[in-house]
């Protein structure tokens, strides 16, 4: 049975380049959502049961966070994941 391979290196480049994109405003969106609920870092990581140094690293695009984590962060912030990836 023969697979498809749909990759290639400049797909690869591409996808780097889109993932960091995303990563850099998903933070600007995440930190901008956090001041305006009035929360610092240690509040929104204590009820989201996340670490604080992992919050601070969403928070300057470091860490590409899973869809389960989005939703605990939007949760401790009070809003919908929409408004929380409104980007």
């Amino acid at each position: 049975m023969s697979t498809l391979q749909f990759k290639t290196p400049k797909d690869e480049n591409e996808n780097k380049k889109l993932r960091k994109e995303f990563t850099g405003l998903l933070s600007e969106r995440l930190k901008e959502v956090r001041k305006n609920k009035r929360m610092t870092q240690q509040e929104l990581a204590e009820k989201a049961g996340l670490h604080l140094t992992y919050v601070g690293h969403l928070e300057l695009g470091k860490y590409h966070p899973t869809v389960f984590v989005m939703w605990k962060i939007a949760k401790a912030l009070g809003v919908s994941m929409s408004e929380l990836t409104n980007l």
